[in-house]
C-alpha cells in the first residue's frame, strides 16, 4: 500500500478534528476582538502570537534550529537557567476546551480543567510546541500536577520540582535551593551547556529588563479612565509563554509608550464610571477567555488580576548581592519562593495583603474570585478570602466553572447582577 493511500488512525483523525474546532475557537475569539477599534495598536504583534495558534501552531513557539526547548510549568520554574543555557522557555500551561476532553481518557471528571487539557495537549499531537520539548520541568504545587509528571515521564524526560510548602523556615529554603541546583543540572544535561557565573549574569539581566515594562505595564493600567481593556493585559502577560524573551520586552515597551500617550490624550477603552474589577483565584490561559469577555462586554473594566499567569507571573526580580555563582543561585532560589503568593504554602496572610494592597492601588470597587473546578488550593481559601472582603467592605463574586462554553450565559447574568450591584453602591456613596 502506497503511504499516500494509506488510511489515518484513530488518534490521527481525533488529532485534526480537535486542530480543527480550537482553529474555530481561536478565529471566532478574535472576530470578535478585531470589532472593537479602540485598542491599542500595538497590541497586534501579541495577538500575531495566539492567531498562530490556528492550524496546528506550527508558528507560535519559534526558535532557531537546533535550541533546545524545555517547557515549563507553574510559576516556580527559573527561566533564568533556562536561558542562561542557551535553551528556550515554553510554559505549557493550557487552556483549551478541546484538548481537555482528551485529557479526561487520563484524569477523573473531577480533575482540574488546566491539567485535563494540558494531558490532552501533551498525548496529543494539536500544537507541535508540546512535542518539541526536549525536557519538561514541573513544579509539585498540586497534587494533580504531581500526578501529571508521573505520567508525562512515560513519553518524554520530565523534571520535578518539590517546592517546600512552609517557606519560611530555614531549612526549606535549603532544601528549595538543592532543588534549583538539581534544576540547573538537569537542564545543563539537556543542553550540553554549562551554566557559567557570565551566562546566568546575563540571563538574569535580560529578564529584569523585561520585569522593568511588566512594573511600568502595570502601573499603566491603573490609570482613570482604563487605558487598555482586561483581557488584553492578559494576552500581554500570556504571549510571554512562547516568546522570545527581549523581543517580547521590546514590543511591550512599545505598547507602553502608546498607552503613556493616550492617557495624556485622554483616549480609553472604557468610560471612568465603568465598574473598576480585579479578578483573582485559578488561573486563566489563552484562549480561555470566557470570563474577561463577559465583565467586559457588559460595561466593566478589569484593572488588575492576580492571577500567576499574568500579573503575578513577572512581578518579583531576582535581587543579587555578589556576583558568585553561588549567590545568583540563592538569589534565584530565593525570587522563586519567598515573594510567591500562591496557596499552596501553608500561610497565606502575604497573598491576602498584597491582594488588599493591589485593591487600594488600582482602586478596585469590586473582586470576581474565579475557580476552575477541581482547583482545590483556591477552592479551600475562598472562605477566608469572602471573609476578608466582607470585613473590608468590598462586595466578591464567586465563580466555578471550567473550560466549557455551556455556562456562558448563567455567568453572564450573574457578572451582569454584580455590576449592576457595584453601580447601585457608586450612586448611594
Amino acid at each position: 500500500m502506497k503511504a499516500e493511500d494509506k488510511k489515518p488512525s484513530r488518534r490521527e483523525r481525533l488529532a485534526k478534528k480537535i486542530k480543527t474546532n480550537l482553529s474555530m475557537t481561536v478565529r471566532e475569539l478574535f472576530e470578535q476582538i478585531d470589532e472593537d477599534r479602540s485598542r491599542p495598536k500595538a497590541m497586534a504583534y501579541f495577538d500575531s502570537i495566539f492567531k498562530n495558534f490556528t492550524g496546528g501552531g506550527e508558528n507560535v513557539v519559534q526558535v532557531p534550529e537546533g535550541q533546545k526547548v524545555i517547557g515549563t510549568y507553574c510559576v516556580f520554574v527559573p527561566e533564568e537557567l533556562v536561558y542562561a543555557a542557551g535553551a528556550h522557555p515554553v510554559r505549557l500551561c493550557a487552556g483549551t476546551y478541546e484538548s481537555s476532553e482528551v485529557g479526561e481518557e487520563y484524569l477523573p471528571d473531577v480533575a482540574c480543567p488546566m491539567v485535563k487539557s494540558e494531558m490532552g495537549l501533551e498525548t496529543m499531537p494539536i500544537l507541535d510546541f508540546y512535542q518539541k520539548c526536549d525536557l519538561v520541568a514541573l513544579p509539585g504545587s498540586c497534587h494533580w500536577k504531581l500526578k501529571m509528571a508521573e505520567m508525562l515521564e512515560e513519553r518524554k524526560p520530565v523534571h520535578v520540582l518539590d517546592v517546600p510548602r512552609i517557606k519560611e523556615r530555614e531549612n526549606s529554603r535549603q532544601y528549595w535551593l538543592e532543588e534549583v541546583k538539581n534544576f540547573k543540572a538537569a537542564v545543563e544535561k539537556t543542553t550540553g551547556t554549562r551554566i557559567t557565573r557570565k551566562t546566568l549574569k546575563g540571563a538574569i539581566r535580560t529578564v529584569q529588563a523585561a520585569q522593568v515594562e511588566v512594573h511600568r505595564f502595570f502601573e499603566l493600567r491603573k490609570a482613570i479612565p482604563a487605558p487598555i481593556l482586561g483581557r488584553d493585559a492578559l494576552a500581554v502577560m500570556n504571549a510571554y509563554f512562547y516568546d522570545d524573551v527581549s523581543r517580547w520586552a521590546a514590543a511591550l515597551a512599545e505598547l507602553n509608550d502608546e498607552l503613556e500617550q493616550r492617557i495624556a490624550e485622554g483616549v480609553h477603552v472604557a468610560p471612568a464610571s465603568s465598574a473598576r474589577i480585579l479578578l483573582t483565584g485559578s488561573p486563566m490561559v489563552f484562549p480561555n477567555w470566557k470570563v474577561p469577555m463577559i465583565i467586559e462586554d457588559l460595561g466593566g473594566v478589569l484593572v488588575a488580576d492576580e492571577f500567576c499567569t499574568s500579573q503575578r507571573y513577572l512581578s518579583d526580580m531576582v535581587a543579587m548581592d555578589e556576583g558568585t555563582l553561588n549567590d545568583m543561585m540563592m538569589a534565584i532560589a530565593e525570587r522563586y519562593v519567598l515573594p510567591c503568593s500562591c496557596p499552596m504554602f501553608s500561610n497565606t496572610l502575604e497573598r491576602r495583603d498584597k491582594l488588599l494592597q493591589l485593591i487600594e492601588e488600582a482602586q478596585v470597587e469590586g473582586v470576581i474570585y474565579h475557580i476552575l473546578k477541581g482547583c482545590h488550593p483556591y477552592d479551600i481559601e475562598l472562605k477566608m478570602m469572602e471573609k476578608l472582603m466582607q470585613d473590608k467592605g468590598i462586595p466578591m463574586l464567586k465563580i466555578e466553572t471550567d473550560y466549557s462554553p455551556q455556562d456562558v450565559e448563567q455567568l453572564r447574568t450573574r457578572i451582569e447582577a454584580f455590576q449592576e450591584t457595584l453601580r447601585g453602591r457608586r450612586r448611594v456613596q
